[in-house]
């Protein structure tokens, strides 16, 4: 095993297990040098994204947009520094804002062949297959979270959760799905939200395996899959899951020959997931839940205030989910990735990482029709459902939820130009 890949799956396992383990360990305040864990995982993160950038060919129609996105949050971080906000928001907000560059450049500098990709596969697949099963008994046993690890003093004295929390447990609100304090499965991932994402990253992933001939161990891990998606109550990893995977199998090269069977694969998948999510559809539709209308009101914000964005936005911190918990949400409605994006740094840099977002769409597109490179046309699809929630969620934004999607994404890329610059070596070979 190499040292990049090695250290590839040690930040895979980091970031989804890290707060349950540090949680753990800080036992609520007994080892609180515990908070050092993230900013050491976050520098790293940092100086091999730079490396990257320092050794990495890329494409001028990936690099263009990503520093373009890059160069206008630091203006815009620059602008904010008149502003009186503490400098753990400032900091924090602005790392937030890189997430999905970060940990793109980590996958595309670490991943050098396929082997790397099916690593990084499997370890997120078996991550997240344990934490289905743990999802299943956590539910349960909110005691766990409450009493034998103190997580309510971690997210408070390590994660800064000021605003959020639920009265009676001190858990955050999202580990309840309505007013009744109905749990949601957080699982090893320790976040509910964070959680169905990663799930439903995995499932698609598990069947892009063999998806020809999917064996039941693979058919059981789909659905304990499915089930931790449910049990999470995360209407947005739904939502990605369903658009993935009916769009994968519709379009796989494994079935392209037989478009009848095809149909009735995907048609079946999305029955019996209509099927099953068909009551949280109609909560969600008809507002009745806890959250729908607070979803909604924040939408709505978000779009009437959009017009009066200034250039390069109202400042880094002024909103998203750091700023939330220090200060008031002073514009917008405070949810919605790219509506934090454009809200704090400017419309043209949420322009700029969405035609990034579409270019790596492109290419990973071409990587699959042109080289049949493993797991692009799941990750394509991946992306395709995870842009559902730009709008209504920081799913985009989060390091638990995203950062594999992000990771391999970048390793597709880099596969892609290898791949390419081989191609390129034969023609001038054989010319």
């Amino acid at each position: 095993m190499t040292l990049r890949r090695a250290y590839l799956l040690i930040l895979v396992a980091w970031v989804h297990l890290g707060d349950l383990l540090s949680a753990w360990i800080y036992q609520s305040g007994a080892v609180p040098a515990v908070a050092y864990a993230r900013p050491l995982r976050d520098a790293i993160v940092i100086v091999t994204a730079g490396l990257c950038l320092a050794t990495a060919r890329m494409a001028r129609s990936l690099w263009m947009p990503l520093l373009a996105y890059v160069g206008l949050a630091l203006l815009a971080l620059a602008a904010s520094l008149a502003a009186a906000l503490p400098a753990s928001v400032l900091v924090g907000s602005f790392g937030t804002l890189l997430i999905p560059v970060l940990f793109f450049l980590v996958g595309y500098h670490c991943v050098r062949d396929t082997a790397d990709i099916r690593a990084l596969v499997v370890c997120h697949v078996t991550i997240a297959s344990f934490s289905a099963a743990f999802g299943a008994w956590d539910i349960q046993h909110t005691e766990f979270w409450t009493e034998t690890i103190g997580f309510p003093a971690y997210m408070a004295g390590i994660k800064g959760l000021v605003y959020g929390a639920e009265p009676d447990t001190r858990l955050p609100y999202n580990f309840f799905i309505d007013l009744e304090h109905t749990r949601r499965a957080a699982g090893l991932v320790a976040a509910p939200l964070a959680q169905g994402i990663v799930l439903a990253v995995a499932g698609v992933l598990v069947v892009a395996t063999r998806p020809t001939r999917i064996g039941l161990w693979r058919a059981l891990t789909c659905v304990g899959l499915a089930a931790g998606v449910w049990m999470s109550g995360t209407r947005g990893a739904m939502l990605v899951g369903t658009v993935a995977l009916t769009g994968y199998l519709m379009t796989t090269p494994a079935l392209r020959r037989q478009p009848v069977l095809r149909l009735l694969v995907a048609s079946t998948v999305l029955l019996g997931i209509f099927l099953v999510t068909r009551n949280v559809v109609d909560a969600t539709i008809d507002q009745t839940d806890g959250s729908s209308p607070g979803h909604w009101a924040a939408f709505q914000r978000n779009i009437d205030g959009f017009p009066q964005i200034p250039l390069l936005g109202y400042g880094v911190g002024a909103q998203g989910p750091i700023a939330a918990q220090s200060v008031p949400v002073r514009v917008g409605g405070g949810e919605g990735a790219i509506f934090s994006i454009a809200y704090q740094i400017g419309a043209p840099a949420a322009l700029m990482l969405l035609v990034f977002y579409a270019v790596c769409l492109v290419r990973l597109w071409r990587a699959d029709r042109a080289h049949q490179l493993p797991y692009a046309l799941a990750t394509f699809w991946l992306m395709i459902g995870l842009a559902t929630t730009f709008i209504t969620s920081d799913h985009l934004l989060a390091v638990s939820g995203s950062a594999s999607l992000w990771l391999l994404t970048g390793g597709g890329m880099r596969l892609l130009a290898m791949a390419q610059d081989a191609v390129s070596d034969a023609t001038e070979a054989a010319a």
